[in-house]
């Protein structure tokens, strides 16, 4: 048993459905249900019922479910403790968000359980910023559609790219304006079948802060039907879960809106242009405190990024 085939378990769990999870994971659905397969022979026990399109987990799997991931949260606690141990960096290192601030809290927290010492002031906003208040903090987060990075030598700021990422379409079971030419089991939508369906959208559009779903519907022939707009998640998750409207949310946001509409259902999207690329901007290096660096070496080994050589 290998300890890869545990996470990709425990994500599948999640889930219910390969096509996310590998997607999630970032391995080829193939890969994944072989490793799945290779589980089960190994326990010598089905830990999935199968359907057409969605596996359901069952007792075996709820049972070894939880051992698993008990497993694994001690063995990365142990691994942490032991990683701690050498760290001495003290500091506070602060975030403005643009982008939806839990992509860059998940790296935040794991640097903070190897590191406890420094502190995080993470914030969340769609408000810009002018030079003054940018000059007290050490990243900003944003995504943009376009994939060209924001390149800001005035204020002295570099744009990483972090990861890419497909937009994808969501939908609760109960969505009272679902096309009915769509099965609501299928795994990819053409966002053509939604001219009349309306959309819970964005409320603005800057350098930072877009919404795609304006240009992908446009690509698909039509302008969205707003049923409102708003940029708050937790508001668009609410509409959505209540059945009135359909959203274009990234792959990062969806683990969040399962949570808050439990049988949410997502669909990949056949159209081009599909994706988004989300930035990390730091200051050039002789700018960086020494807590901002260390966390920064952090994030590209945490992002699997390749060194940051760079002289800037």
């Amino acid at each position: 048993m290998e300890l890869y085939q545990l996470k990709y378990f425990l994500e599948l769990v999640k889930t219910e459905h390969v096509s996310a999870a590998a997607d999630f994971l970032n391995i080829s659905q193939s890969a994944l249900s072989k490793n799945i397969t290779a589980l089960e022979n190994e326990l010598n026990l089905q830990l999935f019922d199968r359907t057409k399109n969605r596996l359901k987990l069952n007792h075996n799997g709820l049972i070894f479910a939880k051992y698993a991931e008990q497993a694994l949260n001690t063995l990365t606690l142990g691994v942490n403790t032991a990683r701690s141990i050498s760290y001495e960096t003290l500091g506070m290192i602060r975030i403005y968000c643009y982008a939806y601030a839990p992509i860059i809290t998940s790296c935040a927290n794991a640097y903070s359980a190897l590191n406890p010492l420094i502190d995080f002031d993470i914030s969340q906003s769609n408000m810009l910023i002018n030079q003054n208040q940018s000059e007290d903090l050490d990243f900003i987060l944003y995504s943009s559609s376009n994939n060209y990075p924001i390149v800001n030598k005035e204020q002295f700021w570099v744009s990483q790219p972090l990861f890419q990422e497909n937009m994808v379409l969501i939908a609760a079971e109960n969505c009272k304006e679902f096309p009915s030419t769509i099965e609501k089991d299928a795994e990819c939508v053409d966002l053509a079948y939604f001219d009349n369906t309306p959309f819970v959208v964005m409320s603005q559009s800057d350098l930072f802060f877009s919404d795609i779903t304006y240009s992908l519907c446009q690509k698909a022939g039509f302008i969205p039907r707003t049923f409102y707009q708003t940029d708050d998640f937790l508001t668009k998750i609410s509409t959505i879960r209540h059945g009135l409207a359909v959203s274009l949310i990234p792959e990062s946001c969806l683990s969040d809106a399962r949570a808050l509409c439990p049988g949410l259902r997502h669909y990949k999207l056949s159209e081009p242009g599909k994706t988004r690329t989300v930035y990390l901007m730091r200051h050039r290096k002789a700018l960086m405190t020494e807590a901002a660096m260390d966390f920064w070496n952090f994030v590209l080994d945490y992002y699997r990024l390749p060194e940051d050589s760079s002289v800037d």
